[in-house]
Order: structure tokens, then sequence, then C-alpha cells
């Protein structure tokens, strides 16, 4: 028993080693802008914290890849989830997005953080400090609404 246990093992840790040569892609960061994007949209300092603590990881160009982001199968996950991220709303591209777009992603954005599908339950397993309590719900919820009124002219 100690022996097939022990064969395991071994077998076991040679996958994981020769799984780190295969290359996970992760989506590149871009330098930083002089202003955020998301800036522009009026989001005042506490929104900000929020949306960087909890969202940018995902949902912009400036992605803080932690140590296990580049060990397999963890990086294919990540770069997964990072390019979803990205392609559902981009921060970084804020300012290159329609009004109508505008409008659209923000009123993903509250259903998604109300419904507490956003930030993903498995990100903020790993990384606590990105949960959002209902104060922080309400203030994107309010952040949402203001911008929505803006920039539908009203």
């Amino acid at each position: 028993m100690k022996k097939i246990a022990y064969i395991s093992l071994v077998i076991i840790t040679i996958v994981l080693i020769v799984l780190q040569f295969v290359p996970s892609e992760l989506p590149q960061n871009t330098p930083a802008q002089l202003q955020d994007k998301s800036q522009v949209q009026n989001a005042n300092d506490e929104v900000m914290a929020i949306l960087k603590t909890s969202c940018y990881d995902c949902h912009s160009n400036q992605t803080n890849y932690r140590w296990y982001s580049y060990v397999a199968p963890v990086s294919w996950q990540i770069a997964k989830d990072v390019k979803k991220g990205r392609e559902a709303l981009n921060f970084s591209e804020w300012d290159s997005y329609s009004k109508r777009k505008l409008v659209r992603k923000l009123a993903d954005i509250k259903e998604q953080v109300n419904k507490g599908d956003m930030p993903m339950k498995i990100y903020c397993l790993i990384h606590p400090g990105t949960r959002l309590d209902e104060a922080k719900k309400m203030v994107i919820a309010s952040w949402v609404d203001q911008e929505t009124k803006k920039i539908m002219g009203q």
C-alpha cells in the first residue's frame, strides 16, 4: 500500500513539473495611463478604490499577476478568466466605449454586483479583501445610477 502511494506521488509530481512547460499565455498588461480611464467617468476615490481592489485584476490592462499566476494548471484558468473579463468589460478602455455601450456596461456592473456574481466567488476566496459587502455594493450602484443619468443627459 505504501509503495502504491509513493509511486502515485512521484507520478503526480512529475506530471506537475511537466505541466510547467505548457505555456499559459497570460494576457499582457499595458502601462497605466497618467489619468485612470474610469476616473473620467466621475468615479470618486471611494468608487475607484473598490474598482481597483475588486475589479481591475480581471477588468483592466493592469492585472496584478501574483506568483501562482505562473504555475500550471492555475495559470491556464487565470489566463482564461482575465481574457473573458477584459472582453466583457475593460476599465482601461473605458473612454473608447460609445455612450450606448457605456450605459450597457454600467447596467451590467450594477446587475453583476447586486447578484453577487462579481467579483467571482473563487477570486474572493483567494483574495478575501475583494469581497463586496452591502455598503460597497450600494456605493457602486449609486455611482452607476449617477453616471447613467449623466450619459443619458438627465
